[in-house]
């Protein structure tokens, strides 16, 4: 996976992994199996509603 260095010095992966309209019942099974196939970043704004 492509990653960025920002300009604290921290990297980031390019892609990341959003759950903002995924139903809540599905959410914690989707983010398993995304970090399972690498994603590192998560967008996890489902939480925030």
């Amino acid at each position: 996976m492509n990653e960025i260095k920002l300009n604290n010095g921290i990297i980031m992966p390019q892609v990341g992994y959003g759950v903002f309209q995924v139903e809540p019942s599905e959410c914690e099974r989707c983010v398993s199996d995304a970090l399972k196939v690498g994603y590192r970043m998560i967008d996890t704004a489902q939480a925030f509603l």
